[in-house]
This record gives structure tokens, sequence and C-alpha cells, in this order.
């Protein structure tokens, strides 16, 4: 009897210890040592398996020096393939990128190497590690089927007739949070090391070995061009930035927008697991070239909607190699979206049901804070939805964060401000699950904003403010059915807990437009994306933009307004479709496209341009 009484005290203990505790926010979701369900009839759906085949620290870490070069254990035994290979020349150009050799290696059952010794010895040394004895490599995994999963970096050194893989700048560096006295240089280092960064004669260090560096710059002086060398152990890497003017300077300059560069068709680079490598490679060159001061960029970067954490990373460091050798010099900075989106998937086998949730626990397994760990971003916005009117638990925190996904930052005369209309976001079949709605700004976020507009109104250094935000307040094509329309369906809402928000989709729409057009005289547009095309939407008081019979009161609006979408970099287009609003749109285009505003104290000019063909789309004044 005693044995019985203590496996099931055991059972009962390991039951604890390994169910997962489920937020209050949601409805219907449980918890056992079988991992989460979902409970609906009477029965219980458990979420979906990752099915993890590789580990993303194993790409980049898979290197180990032999006497010949460098062997290759990805720990991935399904891949068969090729890895290509060549030399980065970090000396030769401002944009180091690698320069692929003639020859590559086949990969088996996730094994390879490289010859370095024998290959890239004498005239195609064109790094001089026979010299030096060190070097960078850059590599390339192609599954057998022609697609690019990854692309890496490893560092190596020579000595005493043996190669041996170092720590290796895998990601980075990048420029952030861009300030007149300096900016946060962050980088990913393939193993634990204490770097620094050398600024003139200045130094600044890590604190202690990481991997994932954020190194703060604030002392050196405004709108000036510096040379930076980021040093790891016995490599150094030098690049440049130019600090931000003093705020409220009307001096002229240029930054650029867009988004939605998920995984395009046509393959090769236009999907690089999960991003269109090949046209964001392409944005981010022009603009560096149009001397732009900053990009933003809100929203679908990757595929996502996941459920394995380790297939979300690798394709945020997919994204991130495709812009970095322009990183290096100005800040790229980004957005939430609904593809950053990681998920439990319930699946009902019976009706054919799927029912998708934000994944918990919140604050270290969510899509936001996935999204956190990849990205270096201002951290001003609200804290979360938390202590709303419909937190069931006000003393305890129940919802994600919104750090680092809604916040603003300023540059010369100019706000941006970001908001996350895909927070706590429940894909399908919030009305059982609960959860947030596409396109929905829950309470607090509004909250935020009308405190944000109301400083920035205040502030004699802004002249121009952008509101940035996934997803259009009026679609135009791809995204009709939902955003802020739903087709003309008010009854669309956030449900927290089983409660459901007493706003509707549209009367929130109509609550942000009261904010940002009648409340404010310095907002200046909205850029949106979400849906794959470019257009021009002029919002004015004459323009239709309630459904017939809409039985709740219609806004007035006190001037004319922008929306300018740009979700045109590189994923599947949308073409236009029939709005109420149709006859306010100019120059729709599923070109791929770059946006780009050139400020001139009070004017603003934009100019449209296609980044693969630099082909001038539109161009238009907002403010004169």
């Amino acid at each position: 009897m005693k044995i019985f009484t203590t496996l099931v005290l055991l059972a009962a203990l390991l039951s604890v210890a390994f169910s997962q505790e489920v937020p209050s926010v949601y409805s219907n979701i449980g918890s056992d040592e079988k991992g989460v369900f979902l409970q609906i009839e009477n029965k219980n759906i458990y979420a979906a398996e990752a099915n993890d085949q590789f580990l993303f620290k194993d790409l980049y870490t898979a290197a180990i020096g032999t006497r010949v070069g460098l062997s290759f254990n990805f720990k991935f035994p399904e891949l068969t393939g090729t890895l290509y290979y060549g030399f980065i020349n970090y000396q030769d150009g401002s944009y180091p990128q690698p320069v692929y050799f003639r020859e590559s290696s086949p990969i088996k059952v996730g094994i390879t190497s490289i010859p370095i010794k024998s290959y890239l010895s004498g005239k195609y040394d064109m790094i001089a590690w026979e010299k030096t004895g060190k070097g960078i490599l850059g590599y390339r995994i192609v599954s057998d089927q022609g697609s690019i999963l990854y692309d890496g970096k490893v560092a190596f050194t020579y000595k005493d007739n043996l190669f041996k893989a170092e720590p290796t700048v895998i990601e980075g560096p990048f420029i952030n949070k861009l300030t007149p006295k300096g900016a946060t240089i962050s980088f990913t280092t393939s193993s634990a090391v204490a770097a620094s960064i050398r600024i003139q004669n200045n130094i600044y260090k890590d604190n202690k070995p990481v991997e994932n560096h954020e190194i703060k710059i604030d002392d050196l002086k405004a709108n000036t061009q510096y040379r930076y060398t980021l040093l790891v152990n016995d490599f150094e890497y030098e690049f440049g930035f130019e600090t931000a003017p003093e705020p409220g300077s009307r001096k002229a300059f240029t930054f650029a927008y867009g988004s939605d560069s998920r995984a395009g068709n046509g393959g090769g680079e236009r999907d690089v697991f999960g991003t269109n490598a090949y046209i964001m490679k392409k944005i981010a060159a022009l603009a560096k070239s149009e001397k732009a001061k900053f990009v933003q960029f809100t929203g679908d970067l990757i595929n996502g909607y996941d459920t394995s954490r380790e297939r979300m990373n690798l394709q945020y460091a997919n994204w991130k190699h495709a812009v970095e050798p322009f990183w290096h010099h100005i800040p790229f900075v980004v957005g939430f979206g609904n593809h950053e989106a990681y998920n439990y998937v319930f699946n009902d086998s019976v009706t054919g049901n799927s029912y998708l949730i934000d994944h918990f626990p919140f604050e270290d397994s969510s899509g936001e804070s996935l999204f956190q760990d990849n990205f270096v971003l201002p951290e001003n916005g609200p804290r979360s939805e938390d202590k709303s009117a419909y937190d069931p638990n006000p003393d305890q925190i129940d919802f994600p964060s919104y750090k680092e996904s809604v916040y603003w930052y300023s540059y010369g005369n100019v706000a941006v401000v970001a908001l996350n209309s895909d927070y706590f976001y429940s894909p399908s079949g919030l009305n059982i699950t609960s959860g947030n709605l596409h396109a929905f700004i829950m309470d607090n976020q509004l909250k935020w904003l009308q405190k944000i507009v109301k400083q920035l109104e205040k502030n004699k250094n802004i002249d121009h403010v952008f509101l940035t935000i996934h997803t259009p307040f009026f679609p135009n094509g791809g995204h009709v059915a939902d955003d802020m329309w739903y087709n003309g369906d008010n009854r669309w809402r956030a449900v927290v807990n089983g409660t459901t928000y007493q706003k509707g989709i549209i009367e929130r729409r109509d609550e942000l437009l009261d904010l940002i057009v009648n409340k404010s005289k310095k907002t200046v547009a909205i850029l949106s994306g979400d849906e794959h095309n470019y257009n021009l939407l002029t919002i004015n008081n004459e323009m239709k933009r309630y459904p017939d019979n809409y039985p709740h009161q219609k806004l007035e609006l006190s001037r004319t307004f922008y929306q300018i979408n740009n979700g045109a970099a590189g994923a599947p287009y949308y073409a236009q479709e029939k709005t109420p609003w149709s006859a306010n749109v100019r120059n729709f285009s599923t070109q791929n496209a770059l946006v780009l505003f050139d400020v001139d104290g009070a004017k603003i000019h934009v100019r449209v341009k296609n980044p693969d063909t630099l082909e001038l789309i539109d161009e238009y004044t907002l403010r004169e």
C-alpha cells in the first residue's frame, strides 16, 4: 500500500513539474504532463509538436579545425545537399559579403568539410590567411532540393599546421537606437566572449563574456561621421556610421520605409528559409545609395506562423543576414506583424478545424519575446495590457510584453511612432481560445498612443510625426476581409478570458483616426503594410469609409490625411480589390517598392522606387 501511495504521489509531482501554467487571459486552454491542450466539446486536443529536425545553434557552431581546413557537423542527419563557401574580405569594400569559390562540398547526413589548404591557397588566397594566419569564411547550406537553408560565417586561425575555428561574429555589428550622441551597437558571436568597440581613441567594452552583445556609445558629437572597429579576440572589423543631428534640426535628410519581406516565389534567394533575401538586399542597397539615414521596416519580415523556436530564429537570422552589410552603417528599425507569430496549434482531427494562439510562457517563449530576443529597439512603449479593464488578474502579469514592439523615436524634426497590431494574436479560433484580433489595437496601447501624440504635439523639436503599423486602416488589396475593415463588419474584436471587447474593429479604427487626425496637426501619414503592394490613399472627410447601415456614430475628419501602404518588399503580391474608398487610391502597384521620404524643414517629398529595376514608381509632395 505504501508503494502504491508513493507512486501516486510521484506521478502527481511529475504532472505538476511537467505541466505548463496557462495564462489566465486564455479560455478553454489547459496543460498536463502530456502538454498544452485545447478543451472543446469534452475532449482535449493537444498542441502540435514543434518537430525540430535541427537546433539553430548547430548551424553556426558546426565547424572544427583540421590539418587541411574545416570540418562541419550540423548534427542534422536528414540534411543532404551542398555547402558553398568563400572568403569574406573585410578590407575590400564597405559592405563585405562572401565571394563564393568555384568548388563546393557535398553534405551527407549533415556532415561536410572544406579543404582550405589545398583549394583556397596561393592565387585563391584573397584574404592573405597564409601570411596572417587567420581569416573569415562564409558558407551557404543548400538542401538537395535546391532550397537555401542558411548563410553562415566562421572565423579561423592557422598555426602549427592546424586550422582552428574561432569565436565568430555571426550577426552584426548592427547600428541601433541612433542618437545625437551615438548608438547602441549590437552583434552576436558563436560563443561567449568579451568584445569591445574602438572609436578614435576610446574603447567601449562588454562587462562580461556573452554571446549577445549590446554596447552603448553615448559620448560622441551630433551629426558627425565616425569610424568604429569591432574587436573580437584577434579579429577586427571596421565600419562607419553617422550620429543623428541635434533634436529639432531642420537640416534636409532622407529616410526609407517598407514591409513584408517573407519568402517569395521564384526560388533561389527569393526564399532563404523564410525570407525574401534577394529583394531585401536590393532594398538595403537602394536605401544606402539614396543616403537614407534610417530604414523603418514594419512587420512580416519572415514566414513565421511556426510552432518551432528553432525555425523562427533561423528565419530571423536569414532576414538579418540579407541586410547586414548595410546595417553595419545605418539603422534598420523593425516592427511587428502577423507573420512574426509563434504559435501553439491545436488541430481537431474530427472537424478539420485548427486553433492557433500566441505561444507561452509569454515572458520567454512567445512571439513577442522571440522578437525581442532578435532585435534591439527603443524601450519606451507601454508595458503590456496588464491592469486594463479586461485584465482577469490585476495583481499579476498575465499578458505578453509590448517591449520593443511598441515604441517611438525621433531623427531631426521627425518622430516615428510604431504600433503593434498583432499583439497577443490568436490567428484562428479566438472566440473559443480568447486572444487578440489581427489589426486590433488594445486599450493600454491606445492610451499610450494618446499620451505620446499629446507629448509630440507640444514638442517644439518635432514638426512631422509618422505613425507606422503593420495593418492598414483602410485595406485596398489582399486584406479587405480583415485589417481594420473586415468587409465592413464591426463585430470583430479582441477577446480576453472569454470576455469580448466592447468596441469593435471599425469603432477602434475611428478612435485611432480621431487621435491622429483631429487631435494632432503634426501627424503626416500612416505607414502600413500587410498588403503586398504599394499605394497612396488620400483620407478626407468626403471619403466613404463606413458600410451601409452602419449603426454606430460616424467620425468627422477635420483635415486631409494620408495612408502610404508599402508591403512590397518581396512577399507574394496582392492585386487591387474594390472598396468604398477606391476612388481615393493613387498609383496602386505590385512592383517591389521602397518608399523614400525627403524631409527638408517643413517640406516632405516622397519618391517610390523599385529596388530591383530602380524604376521610379511614384513621386509626390506630402507637405510643402
